[in-house]
Parts: C-alpha cells; structure tokens; sequence
C-alpha cells in the first residue's frame, strides 16, 4: 500500500499535538512490510526530524528551513505549486493530509483520510485570529474526505453535532505517550537546588494561550488559598505572559509560579517529583499530557469537561474547572489521604498502558485499508 502525507502541518508547527502525532504515526508505518511511505514536507519548520532518514521512504521531498517571520504565504505557495507536481507524479493509494487544506477536493486521485484532532475553532472562535480561515478549510476537507479519523468520541460527537458527519464514515483511535520512561530522573532536592522550587508543587504543562485553557483560574486559586504550602511549576507553553504575571504579583504568603522549559529528562522528572499534575482545561480534543503524568507516575486532577475524563477514566480525581473550590478539594482530598494518592498514582500506570502509538499506526492501517478496499 503506498500512503501519501503532506506538508500542511510541517510547514507551519516546530512542535505540538498534532505534528507530533503525524510523526509517530508516519515513522511506525514505514517500518512496516508493504507499506510505502511517500512524504512531502516540502519547506518546513518541523522539529522532530522526520527529514533525517529520507531513505525509510518510498519517496520524500523537503528542505528544513529557519523560522522567519512574514514568511508564511511565500513558502505556503511554493508548497502548493511543489505539492501539485509531486501529487500529480505519485501513484499512491491513500492520501493523508496533515491538516485541514482549503484545496483537498483537488486531489481526488486517491481515497482521503482526514483526521480531525478537535473543533476548538468552532466552539471558542474569539481566541484565535484565523477562526474563520481554519474553520473554512476544515469543513472543505470533512467534505472532501472518504474517511475520519477523531481522536477521542468526545471529537467525533462535535464532529457530527456540528457538522452533521456519517457516523459509519468515522473512526476513534486515540494517541499514545511519546514521553520515554526515563532513569535517572532528577531528584526533588536536585530540582529544588537548580530552580529554587522550595516548597511540593503543583505541575502545569504546555500551551496556556486562550481562555479554553483556565491557566487563570488555577492561577487565581492558587494565589488565594494554596499559595503557603506549594508552588507552582509550568513547563513549556512559553514565558509568563504579562496578564499572568500581574496575577501572579498579587499573590499571598510566599508561594512562587516558576516557568521552566527544556528537555524530556526535565519534564519526565518534572512529573516524577510533582505533588499531582493540574489539567483545567475547559475543552481538549485528547490531551497527551495526561497520559505523560500518568505513565511518569504523578497523580492527575483534571476537569470534567470534553474528552478529558474519557483519557484519565478511573485514574484521576476530576473537578469541575469553573468551580475554585471544586479544585481546592480536589487538591486537598491527596494531600489529606496518602493512601488516595498511592491508589492514584497505581491507577494511573495502569491506565496509560491502554494507550501506545503502536496501537495508533495500527489501527489507522486498518483505517487505510478498509478505505481502499471501499473505493475499488
């Protein structure tokens, strides 16, 4: 089976959610006996470094480039003229793009596979400028598409009360844990002696752009009632943003938000040192972090909001994240119980071995093979 991939998301992501997915998928499956990998990442900003090895595909065109600002619309052209060529030239049996294209219904040559990661724009518009262009581009590639892939039921049901989708054109299959399981983590007085974190801590991780994200109102709930017995760690997702910090000045007693960034070594023993890993999130459509704490053995508190309580299932205290207390007794409920946490973290390394990218590849092959066979 020859699978073809596109540049769509290469182009425009360094790292996250969905590039790191595509990444996964796209080196398991080219491992695998019979299935060609055609890959066009074209010019590209991506860092996972799919580039490095051409020779484990069928064929591959790209040519990783820097960061430069107002670049965008120049390379996005050269890719589409570049993509039209080398599609035009292939012989594949299906074709995947790596994100929602405004053009898909012109390359019909191939069955489609869409995956559709959440419907984020939709449902919360005002927080991000290009709402209404993705938008557009999504419903153009939901119609163009022979088959969906969602990444939880939670997407799927958006999917269809939104956009009025087949049922039987739709697939769940969710993502896995990309963060090893690492030795030799650091110690809490390794960490504490480094980055000055004096007290337990509270661990955020990734992106807190957009109120969907509640970073605020664990920030206000820790600057109100948890700031004298921990501190707070985010990592990655960027510096403190001014908002933020003037949140974080008018905290109480002696408590500390700390913003580190760095490695999977550093994130792994973020986690294997965290008092619990805090998720508000008011709307996800997976959330990888989850199954990152989990499998590093830290105990998660989550919303019970979207698709967040279908990941963390049994093995996470959920709150309500519109509710400051719902959250406060979430936190003290493990920090009163010992038991509880324990009971947690076991939970946790249980449940996340559900989850794995190997089970990902294979099951969206099924996907690819079952969509082939449909249109022959």
């Amino acid at each position: 089976m020859n699978i073809l991939y596109d540049y769509s998301i290469f182009q425009s992501q360094r790292y996250g959610g969905v590039s790191r997915y595509f990444y996964e998928l796209i080196t398991r499956l080219s491992e695998k006996q019979g299935i060609n990998v055609n890959l066009f990442e074209g010019f590209h900003i991506n860092q996972y470094g799919l580039s490095s090895n051409p020779d484990i595909f069928e064929s591959y065109k790209g040519y990783k480039i820097p960061q430069i600002k107002n670049t965008g619309h120049i390379f996005e052209t050269l890719n589409q003229i570049w993509f039209k060529n080398f599609h035009s030239r292939s012989s594949v049996d299906i074709y995947h793009p790596t994100y929602y294209r405004n053009d898909l219904y012109k390359f019909k040559k191939a069955p489609i596979v869409l995956t559709v990661h959440d419907m984020i724009h939709e449902l919360y518009p005002d927080q991000f400028r290009d709402s209404q262009s993705t938008i557009k581009a999504k419903e153009l590639s939901i119609n163009s598409a022979d088959a969906i892939i969602c990444v939880s039921k939670n997407t799927k049901k958006d999917l269809i009360d939104l956009y009025d989708v087949p049922e039987n054109k739709i697939s769940v299959i969710y993502h896995g844990n990309s963060l090893p399981k690492m030795n030799g983590c650091q110690k809490h007085s390794d960490l504490e002696q480094k980055y000055h974190i004096t007290k337990p801590f509270l661990l955020y991780v990734g992106n807190r752009n957009g109120a969907h994200k509640n970073f605020s109102m664990l920030l206000e709930t820790y600057s109100t009632r948890l700031a004298d017995r921990f501190d707070i760690v985010c990592f990655g997702g960027g510096e403190l943003n001014r908002n933020e910090l003037k949140i974080i000045e008018n905290i109480k007693f002696s408590g500390k938000v700390i913003h580190l960034s760095g490695s999977d070594h550093l994130l792994a023993s973020l986690y294997k040192n965290a008092f619990c890993f805090i998720y508000p999130s008011l709307y996800e459509g997976f959330g990888i972090p989850l199954l990152e704490s989990m499998g590093m053995g830290c105990p998660v508190i989550a919303s019970n909001t979207s698709s967040i309580p279908e990941v963390v299932g049994s093995a996470g205290i959920l709150f309500d994240p519109y509710s400051k207390s719902s959250l406060i007794n979430a936190i003290e409920s493990l920090q009163n119980n010992e038991s509880t946490r324990n009971k947690l973290i076991k939970l946790g390394l249980e449940h996340e071995k559900k989850f794995s990218w190997d089970k990902t590849a294979y099951e969206t092959l099924k996907v690819y093979e079952h969509t082939s066979d449909l249109k022959h």
